[in-house]
């Protein structure tokens, strides 16, 4: 069963903290364990906004997961040892890591400030496949039958994202924090639509919306 601890309202930390637990007791001591790690975290960065930990066992996988917002940044962290001290540990040096190897970025992306138009966003939800379960009596379904099965996705939500324009390096850089698998922005380069997205190696690929639309 899955545990949840806001730390929104803790006394010394105003960072909305929450840490989540699944299949583990989320005792006082990891709690304050994380916490510690936090407030070292809150010390390379004071614009923290919000931080999410959550903490899995899986068989003797112990799971750690961080996600943190500062300003229009987001951070993705993820670490797997045989004991959760240590997995908090590797996971916590990776965010630290991150922000060390970026800091000078962020700086000078914050020091220029980034033009932000707003971009909707609709998120399909797909049907449970069935396909699994059809067998030879289904031959004999109509054609109706069928496309109650293989309808087109719903969409299920709509969200308006922010645009931004960035340069090719800023774009990168934020794909390399947050671990997202593409990123939508506005090229400062050359000002055209562009979808910077990641490949199976990890590298990047990119693609330019007018140039697609043109051909």
């Amino acid at each position: 069963m899955a545990q949840r601890v806001d730390l929104s309202q803790h006394q010394e930390n105003p960072i909305n903290v929450t840490i989540l637990g699944k299949n583990i007791d989320l005792t006082v001591p990891i709690k304050q364990y994380i916490m510690e790690k936090v407030e070292k975290v809150e010390r390379m960065n004071h614009a923290i906004i919000e931080m999410v930990v959550r903490v899995d066992v899986q068989k003797l996988d112990h799971t750690v997961d961080i996600t943190m917002k500062f300003s229009h940044f987001k951070i993705n962290v993820h670490a797997v040892t045989l004991e959760m001290y240590s997995a908090i540990d590797k996971a916590f040096d990776k965010l630290k890591a991150k922000l060390r190897r970026w800091k000078g970025k962020i700086q000078d992306h914050h020091a220029k400030g980034a033009k932000v138009i707003d971009l909707e966003v609709n998120v399909l939800k797909v049907a449970p496949s069935e396909l699994d379960d059809i067998n030879d009596a289904i031959e004999e379904e109509t054609l109706r039958e069928e496309d109650k099965i293989l309808h087109f996705p719903d969409v299920h939500k709509k969200k308006i994202r922010s645009l931004k324009t960035l340069t090719l390096q800023e774009a990168v850089m934020k794909m390399e924090l947050s671990r997202d698998h593409f990123l939508i922005y506005k090229s400062e380069e050359d000002k055209e639509l562009k979808i910077l997205y990641r490949r199976k190696d990890d590298s990047y690929g990119i693609i330019s919306l007018e140039k697609a639309k043109e051909g």
